[in-house]
């Protein structure tokens, strides 16, 4: 059999169309490149597609069509489907190694003339190719077109399908040393490790600051702060500075991680943080901190915050730090207007039945006054006994209730979301600027059933700009739990978002809608996020995999 100078046309598949040449890129989310093809393939156009495989082949007009996939006794061989479906294996051509050594690995060429309507799913590790490529093709969001076209011809070129597994409309940061932790540089910065994505945006100056903690991996021995701006509004960002932390894994330092970002009204630029000072962490430390008069451009000398109050989590010896992380960054929801966040609080007071962790909340007394570092003031709120914590501390797993997201309602009320270990988001809200808090209480949809969630980030921001107090809101959840699992950290799936409104008569007072799929991504969506407003534009700013950080918009659509 022999190709016809006709291809099959097929339906677009929003794939990437690559030829097949030595060195080619083979699947679009690996790394995997093509070894020597057979001379008969050569010049061929193919879909770099996903390895696990799942596209559905359609064809709308007749033609030749040609699918690689692993020799016949291969337990990932198509070959038995393609049969089925009136392919001939080329004979004359030899089995060939598209990558690696591995014997299943071995590939068969199949082949035939398709009719239009006829259709087929790819299976795992197989390829399509000799298709017509005119309709075929992804389109690059505007934001992010150069800096992923530039990835093309790279070892980096399969980044491009990941990063756009989530629909991003920005992007940030890509890490620069490999991925393969073998073949990174330790004299450089660990940067393969992205999370905690804090993002700040100055109108006055039209310039975006970004804040994240980075590492290698996460906890790793270079764990630092980063930061990044944008002058043109999120197209493109400089490159990465270390604030503080360890710089890299040849020369490491104490731990620095949870960078609290906040911009006071003179225009001062602050950043926070979580400074490991003992051989415990990362999450046992003290709050330090540095400020920029011009933009991030140069930082004052790290200074320590005063946290002056011992609480009853805190380990009894005083030598060593308190065990405490924020997630998201402070915002101006406290009294008066203050930079006010929860603090999430690990340990084991006198009175608990078990380690956990709980939230207590603080409050930035002075940043409007342009305090140095070191006479900054906090208020502590809602502590010991005062905490949110789960309802029972018996159970399953081990209590929590963490990670505090702050929203403001219409009337003036804080409405916390929390993620936990119930198997459920949990809320509480505040009638007193945050002082004192409800009993926590299991998020539910507007039938009154639960949304389920594993131990995992769970973000709610008001659409129309964090401090707006709108009554309109989003939050993303898993939409997913097992009980009968372990742990409550489950597998962290696609993330759904929920789309709330103000229900001022409700007992919960945000009443959210069906989850609607915002990002598909199998796994690693733990979505430490941050939020603004950029030209009337709500942008979710968040980290890929904890790998890339990316920004998308979250429009209108969501609330339909």
């Amino acid at each position: 059999m022999t190709t016809l100078a006709k291809p099959a046309r097929l339906e677009p598949l929003n794939c990437f169309v690559g030829k097949i040449a030595k060195g080619a890129l083979l699947y679009s989310n690996r790394g995997y490149v093509l070894n020597e093809p057979p001379q008969e393939l050569v010049g061929m156009p193919y879909l770099v597609a996903d390895i696990e495989g799942g596209l559905e082949v359609k064809v709308i007009a007749g033609g030749s069509l040609t699918v690689l996939t692993p020799y016949d006794e291969s337990p990932l061989s198509m070959a038995s489907i393609l049969k089925a479906k009136g392919f001939v294996r080329r004979d004359d051509i030899e089995a060939f190694q598209p990558h690696g050594e591995l014997e299943a690995d071995r590939t068969r060429v199949w082949q035939k003339v398709m009719a239009a309507g006829e259709s087929f799913k790819l299976g795992k590790w197989a390829i399509i190719a000799g298709m017509d490529p005119e309709n075929q093709g992804i389109d690059l969001p505007p934001n992010l077109s150069p800096r992923l076209e530039a990835l093309k011809g790279t070892d980096k070129e399969w980044y491009i399908f990941d990063i756009l597994v989530n629909k991003p409309d920005y992007l940030v940061f890509i890490p620069k040393q490999p991925i393969a932790a073998d073949l990174r540089d330790p004299a450089k910065p660990g940067d393969t490790y992205n999370d905690h994505f804090q993002v700040i945006y100055k109108q006055e100056t039209e310039t975006l600051f970004a804040f994240w903690t980075q590492a290698s991996r996460e906890a790793d021995i270079d764990q630092h702060i980063a930061f990044s701006k944008s002058l043109d509004k999120g197209k493109t960002w400089t490159d990465p500075v270390i604030l503080a932390g360890s710089p890299n894994k040849k020369n490491p330092g104490l731990l620095a991680s949870w960078q609290q970002p906040m911009l006071a009204k003179s225009g001062r630029l602050y950043c926070l943080w979580n400074q490991q000072t003992t051989s415990r962490g990362p999450h046992c430390g003290q709050m330090f901190g540095a400020f920029s008069d011009d933009e991030g451009e140069t930082w004052s000398a790290p200074k320590m915050v005063p946290m002056n109050e011992r609480m009853d989590l805190d380990n009894p010896n005083p030598l060593i730090p308190p065990m405490w992380c924020n997630w998201q960054r402070p915002l101006r929801l406290g009294q008066d207007g203050k930079f006010f966040v929860g603090l999430s609080r690990h340990g084991k007071a006198p009175y608990d039945e078990k380690f956990g962790c709980k939230v207590e909340f603080l409050q930035f007394e002075n940043i409007d006054d342009n305090p140095n570092i070191e006479d900054i003031k906090l208020t502590h709120l809602s502590t010991n006994r005062a905490a949110l914590q789960p309802p029972s501390q018996a159970g399953k797993y081990e209590p929590a209730v963490e990670e505090a997201a702050i929203v403001k309602l219409p009337d003036g009320r804080l409405f916390t979301l929390l993620r936990s270990s119930l198997g459920s988001p949990v809320w509480s809200q505040s009638r007193d600027n945050g002082k004192t808090w409800d009993p926590v209480k299991t998020l539910k949809d507007a039938a009154g059933n639960p949304y389920k969630h594993p131990r995992s980030p769970c973000p709610i921001y008001d659409w129309k700009g964090n401090e707006a107090a709108s009554g309109t809101y989003f939050a993303l959840v898993h939409n997913t739990f097992n009980p009968e699992e372990k742990t409550a950290y489950q597998h962290r799936g696609p993330l759904f978002l929920i789309a709330g409104t103000f229900d001022p008569d409700g007992e919960q007072p945000i009443r959210f809608k069906e989850p609607k799929l915002f990002a598909p991504r199998k796994g690693g969506n733990s979505f430490y996020t941050s939020y603004t407003i950029v030209d009337g534009k709500g942008i979710l700013w968040f980290p890929d995999k904890k790998f890339y950080l990316l920004g998308r918009e979250v429009d209108s659509s969501w609330f339909e």
